[in-house]
């Protein structure tokens, strides 16, 4: 079945055929995404739904240009599908995600009309709410469990699913005269060493971030718009306190991670399934994963300059950030004094320092083995140490960028720069390449000019040479202290 619905039609009652069916409803918003969503439909027709409930997919068409809703009426005879086409959108996802929860929670507009009472009978007997994205793909059984663990305790208002990138096909296996082989290779289905490296590392990261919510009592941190389940009486209480026109707050741009809070300050509990998985596309440039965490890096930064020390999330936030930020001083200490200290003669190698490298490839490799899909050379590379490390470097960048772009005046869109950057068509920043020549410039003028002579620089700070090695080992115990930490919680016996 396939029915196309809008705001008019649940006024006048013209959306469920009967209003005493219990249901349980798929939300998923769509933007060009012809390529696809239609294996998360296929997935959708593979899951079993408990036997007293209907499943009614609603998909909401935001602005597409492409052929997203041919794809979707494949599926007409084998779902129950509606379609509403999103009006007047300015809010990329979560106006998309609004205007579909309109339908059941009805208008706050000025001069909206109420849902009829035939229809908000049959809103009643929604059961649970699934939110997707349209480019998931559910393992078997990935309803039923979390729909299980919802109603597993009257206080669960969410449940999270486990997460897995696809890795990229070999791009070696598309025949080289074949006349769409670059398109394919930009659909993000093949790449090339880089593209499955990338896929990788966002594996580690979720299976990382999966095992610690785990291991603090299943408390899911962010219930993740990739694939969560929601009780609808959860979703209603956030859309009368926080006074929303749907369910999502427009003024992030990590509004799964804004509802989850909300849930929480109102007494419900956000979990983490323990099985159910689902699989979600990887992104296969640097650009597009750059601007990915980018993005969630300046959500959660809003929110901890909005919540400071009040909530437990936000004190773990502000936590790490501090971690993040002894990690950066750390690098830059290094930096800086192996290669004064070498150039005056005063270098002495401290043993202390090795320890966390030590730590750091062993939490590298317990990560690895406990990521779905792992390949041998992604254990020796953590054996090394070298991932954990390109990592560190990569999320310095990224919180230094969240920081910087947090001081703006105006806000970035960060869903515009990560769709731009995954299309291939954002501009590159020039600036750190500049500042780096500029550097090396000054540093150069300094040598062959007399303006000052660098037996003068350094003499100038020998004496604060002893106190910054100083201050470096101190803070590598403290680093190797937390990394201790880390690694009981993540050698228990969770899995990602």
């Amino acid at each position: 079945m396939l029915k196309e619905v809008s705001y008019d039609d649940a006024v006048n009652n013209r959306i469920f055929s009967d209003n005493v069916t219990q249901r349980m409803i798929a939300v998923i918003p769509a933007h060009n995404e012809e390529d696809i969503i239609a294996n998360t439909l296929k997935s959708l027709t593979e899951q079993v739904v408990p036997d007293d409930l209907v499943l009614d997919v609603f998909i909401a068409l935001d602005n597409c240009t492409d052929n997203t809703e041919g794809e979707i009426q494949q599926y007409a005879d084998q779902l129950n599908l509606y379609i509403l086409k999103t009006v007047d959108n300015k809010q990329r996802k979560v106006g998309a995600l609004n205007q579909l929860y309109r339908l059941f929670l009805g208008d706050n507009s000025k001069h909206a009309q109420p849902l009829s009472e035939s229809h908000m009978k049959a809103v009643k007997n929604i059961i649970a709410i699934v939110g997707l994205d349209a480019d998931v793909y559910l393992a078997k059984n990935c309803l039923s469990t979390i729909y299980t663990e919802l109603y597993s305790d009257y206080r669960i208002a969410a449940v999270s699913a486990n997460y897995t990138c696809l890795l990229p096909e070999s791009k070696h296996r598309i025949p080289r005269n074949l006349p769409n082989r670059e398109e394919l290779i930009a659909r993000g289905k093949f790449g090339g060493p880089l593209s499955r490296f990338l896929a990788v590392q966002q594996n580690r990261s979720f299976a990382q971030w999966t095992i610690e919510q785990k291991a603090n009592g299943y408390v899911a941190e962010i219930a993740g718009g990739q694939c969560s389940i929601f009780k609808p009486e959860a979703l209603i209480e956030v859309n009368e306190r926080y006074k929303l026109n749907g369910v999502y707050d427009n003024s992030t741009d990590t509004e799964d991670l804004l509802l989850t809070q909300q849930l929480r300050s109102l007494g419900w509990q956000c979990v983490i399934s323990d099985t159910a998985r689902c699989y979600v596309d990887s992104m296969v440039t640097v650009s597009s994963y750059y601007n990915q965490q980018l993005k969630w890096a300046s959500g959660k930064l809003e929110y901890m300059q909005k919540a400071l020390l009040s909530t437990a999330y936000a004190r773990k936030l502000w936590f790490e950030e501090g971690i993040l930020f002894l990690n950066t001083i750390i690098r830059l200490l290094l930096v800086i004094l192996i290669p004064v200290s070498l150039y005056i003669g005063d270098f002495e190698w401290n043993w202390i320092w090795a320890f966390p490298l030590v730590v750091s490839s062993i939490l590298g490799v317990v990560v690895t083995l406990k990521t779905p899909n792992h390949r041998f050379i992604d254990l020796l590379l953590s054996l090394t140490g070298i991932i954990t490390e390109a990592a560190m470097i990569f999320d310095i960048k990224i919180h230094s960028r969240a920081w910087l772009n947090s001081l703006r005046i105006e806000k970035v869109d960060g869903w515009h720069v990560q769709y731009m950057a995954e299309k291939g068509q954002l501009n590159r920043n020039y600036l750190p390449y500049l500042f780096g020549a500029l550097t090396v410039g000054v540093l150069l003028l300094l040598e062959y000019t007399d303006i000052i002579s660098w037996y003068s620089a350094l003499a100038t700070v020998r004496p604060y040479i002893d106190f910054c090695f100083d201050l470096l080992t101190l803070l590598t115990v403290v680093t190797f202290l937390l990394m201790l930490g880390k690694l009981f919680k993540l050698r228990g016996r969770h899995r990602a």
